[in-house]
């Protein structure tokens, strides 16, 4: 599972071109909510819910054909919780808890891009300007020949614009609906308990909530004009599923040897904030508007040499 998910991260940085690819930094917050068991007992929330700040990166890639791709990215999380205690038989009522230092967590997955919705205003309701193709099209007044004009022979790149004047008409926003499913993975997890020594007592530290894999799923909103992508807003649940199983403390009370089985459970909600930044390859129309004007060109060369040959 753990190769899996890499693989999900980095297939879309090692394979994508760059027509399809979109970099979006965000920012954001995160609540986390992570409880602790002890002895298959009730699970206990050692800390209420607290938000914290949540800062990351992504990258998205659009398969050509269908509103779908892949992601991948990386964002901060702080779901741990230091569970402190000194008394193992006793951590339920006599502990102390503090959430743990902020981790670096990779995620991957899968996307849909919904069709845009666009909000449309009866203020833009402006009809355009009635006109002829732009570019090798027909038209009016061409000189034929070397001396005379005809209204009706070809035209080299000449368009036939209508006497109204046109209206200039504002894009509407538009929103895209992106739903997504994937996988998190943390590279470098804290260990499940650590010790140490204050004073003539020993106190003992479980790390809950110390997930090294999770399934995230969630809702983004895209926000653009046109072409032109403004803004995201992207909801994301998470709920840890590796390292969480039951782990045992053996501490000793005199010549007698105690052990202590500890168990957690971890899951969260974050709300981010993110401009994306397109790769996307221009538009052919420049291409097509150059491949007009040498057409014109060679329209033009060869009317003057027929002309010169006639003379």
């Amino acid at each position: 599972m753990r190769h899996s998910v890499l693989a999900i991260c980095l297939a879309l940085i090692v394979q994508v071109a760059q027509s399809q690819l979109t970099f979006t930094p965000r920012i954001g917050f995160e609540n986390a909510q992570t409880c602790v068991s002890i002895n298959d007992g009730n699970f206990i929330s050692p800390l209420s819910n607290q938000f914290t700040p949540q800062a990351g990166a992504r990258f998205d890639y659009k398969f050509k054909k269908g509103g779908h791709g892949v992601f991948a990215g990386i964002s901060t999380s702080n779901t741990t919780v230091a569970f402190n205690f000194t008394n193992p038989e006793q951590s339920l009522t006599n502990n102390f808890s503090s959430r743990s230092s902020t981790q670096v967590r990779l995620e991957g997955g899968y996307q849909f891009n919904t069709k845009p919705i666009l909000f449309k205003s009866n203020s833009n309701k402006s009809k355009p300007a009635q006109q002829s193709k732009t570019g090798c099209s027909k038209g009016s007044n061409m000189r034929q020949g070397c001396g005379s004009y005809s209204r009706s022979s070809s035209h080299c790149g000449k368009s036939k614009t209508s006497s109204a004047k046109p209206k200039s008409s504002k894009q509407p926003m538009q929103m895209r609906l992106q739903p997504q499913i994937g996988m998190a993975y943390i590279p470098s997890v804290e260990n499940d308990f650590d010790a140490k020594t204050e004073g003539t007592q020993t106190v003992y530290t479980y790390y809950a909530g110390n997930w090294n894999t999770a399934v995230i799923g969630g809702m983004g909103f895209e926000f653009a004009k046109g072409k032109t992508k403004l803004f995201q807003v992207n909801f994301q649940y998470l709920k840890g599923i590796g390292n969480l199983g039951n782990e045992t403390l053996t501490t000793h009370d005199g010549s007698k040897s105690v052990e202590t089985n500890f168990s957690s459970h971890a899951s969260s909600w974050n709300l981010n904030f993110g401009v994306p930044i397109s790769f996307a390859k221009k538009s052919s129309s420049n291409k097509t508007q150059k491949n007009c004007q040498q057409q014109r060109t060679h329209c033009e060369q060869k009317t003057q040499y027929r002309c010169r040959v006639k003379i």
